[in-house]
């Protein structure tokens, strides 16, 4: 197979995988829940970017609009679980139901399924 035919092949588009965010969020058992994270496009990518720059450059608005938007499941633009929590924007919502470890973690994993510091040129 030639780069040519590999990158046809393999589009970035529904590129997933489970991850394991802290001990904290796990069963009864011990068992992690596994959060579903997506790699973000160039499109997403670039308006965390833009969100960032439009507070300051705050690194927090970064990792909040990446995990909004990388995070499948759970999804904190859920409407029916942002009201359940009490609060008025997925943002609110994410920062109450993780705490700042678990959101750097979350954000920094879904970077690396983005080929952010995958290696290679990194």
């Amino acid at each position: 197979m030639t780069l040519q035919e590999f990158l046809i092949e393999n589009k970035t588009d529904n590129i997933t995988r489970d991850t394991a965010v802290s001990s904290r969020i796990s069963t009864e058992k011990g068992e992690p829940y596994l959060f579903r994270i997506k790699a973000l496009s160039m499109e997403e990518f670039q308006n965390a970017r833009n969100r960032a720059a439009a507070g300051g450059n705050d690194i927090n608005r970064f990792k909040y609009s990446i995990i909004i938007s990388g995070c499948i499941n759970p999804s904190f633009k859920d409407a029916a679980s942002i009201e359940a929590v009490g609060v008025k924007t997925p943002e609110e919502y994410l920062k109450k139901a993780l705490l700042p470890g678990e959101i750097s973690y979350l954000a920094g994993e879904i970077l690396r399924l983005s080929g952010f510091g995958d290696g290679y040129g990194a």
